[in-house]
């Protein structure tokens, strides 16, 4: 598959934490799901099915987002892990605040891998 690049004009968001009512309802802050849907609605790329490993790289600025996606097939590919890559790197990174460096706000590239 060819390297899919985009540049998407929308001021990036920190995802915020979920909200819970006093009944237990938890929800996403509306401003949450508005950013969120605003990113889904202008990606233009493709949708990569199942059998492809897919790399992202992700930049911030204040203007947007600019989102590099590529696929290689690889239908052999499988993982033990079956949590999403981005969870598993959340709980390691706070894990680490005020032990390996003050703040995971610190970090400015960050490249993962789940096998």
């Amino acid at each position: 598959m060819k390297k899919h690049k985009q540049f998407i004009a929308v001021r990036p968001l920190a995802k915020e934490r979920p909200r819970a009512t006093r009944t237990g309802h938890v929800y996403t802050p509306k401003r949450t799901s508005d950013y969120e849907k605003k990113v889904a609605a202008e990606y233009t790329g493709p949708l990569i099915d199942a059998s492809h490993t897919v790399k992202v790289e992700l930049k911030f600025d204040i203007k947007g987002t600019h989102i590099t996606v590529s696929a290689t097939k690889n239908p052999d590919w499988k993982s033990s892990l079956k949590g999403d890559v981005d969870n598993y790197v959340k709980s390691v990174l706070d894990a680490l605040n005020g032990v390996a460096w003050e703040d995971d706000k610190q970090i400015i590239s960050l490249t993962v891998e789940k096998s």
